[in-house]
């Protein structure tokens, strides 16, 4: 039977070294641990349709491999037929949002940053525009082609470049013939908040609106970027959920 589903992972990481040593940072798996159950309160709160929540918990020994571990279970999910939407412990719902049954094609959203990839990997493939991997939707509509590209790339897994999982999500993206990037790009399903913090300055919104190029407050989906401060992301993950009054 299918289902609409919506996806999460939280893997307790032995490791701290993520694209650098994060240990300064505390407990990583609380600090997220806390994250995520904001962050569901608010897809409750605001995530429209009939959906249920799967969780995907357990140890690994460094960032890179919940990665690729994550590319095949949410493969393994896709194929019993069902709609999943993917979104991690650092993305708030600020208003209703629509995403089961909207899209037929595999979805990412926005910009990651920088925009268009740089970083060296093994595939030697490179993306003028390169979108975030935070929030994307996998309906069941998608080709298994598309499956298949990514497949092949994940099974030779780059473990030397952070972007691996990006990289590869932006191929399958960007293979779909009906993708461009006028109709694909749309900020207020994923704003990137690398920016947002607790007492930012009006100059620092003023520069995260114009590189997200909208305004935060019209942003249904805000994705904090919790690799940028844990800690203090969390703070204005409390913050969220103290202003939404979510129970």
């Amino acid at each position: 039977m299918k289902k609409n589903i919506l996806v999460r992972s939280l893997y307790k990481i032995k490791s701290p070294m993520w694209f650098a040593d994060r240990s300064k940072e505390g407990d990583l798996y609380d600090h997220y641990m806390k994250m995520h159950d904001i962050s569901l309160k608010s897809f409750k709160e605001y995530l429209e349709g009939d959906w249920e929540f799967v969780f995907f918990n357990k140890e690994v020994d460094n960032i890179q491999q919940v990665f690729k571990d994550h590319f095949f279970e949410l493969y393994e999910l896709w194929k019993k037929g069902h709609n999943i939407l993917y979104c991690g412990p650092d993305n708030f719902v600020t208003q209703p949002l629509e995403v089961f049954g909207k899209y037929d094609d595999f979805m990412m959203f926005n910009y990651t940053d920088p925009k268009t990839s740089v970083e060296p990997n093994h595939y030697n493939i490179q993306h003028k525009h390169f979108f975030n991997a935070d929030v994307r939707y996998y309906p069941q509509t998608m080709e298994q082609e598309i499956w298949n590209i990514g497949i092949e790339m994940a099974e030779n897994w780059d473990f030397d470049c952070w972007n691996t999982e990006q990289i590869i999500l932006n191929h399958m993206l960007w293979q779909q013939p009906n993708r461009t990037l006028e109709n694909t790009l749309d900020p207020y399903m994923a704003y990137q908040g690398h920016w947002i913090f607790n007492g930012m300055s009006n100059a620092e919104l003023t520069k995260s609106n114009q590189w997200n190029g909208i305004d935060l407050n019209d942003a249904k989906v805000l994705h904090l970027h919790g690799s940028r401060n844990a800690p203090e992301k969390l703070k204005v993950m409390q913050s969220l959920e103290a202003i939404h009054e979510l129970r």
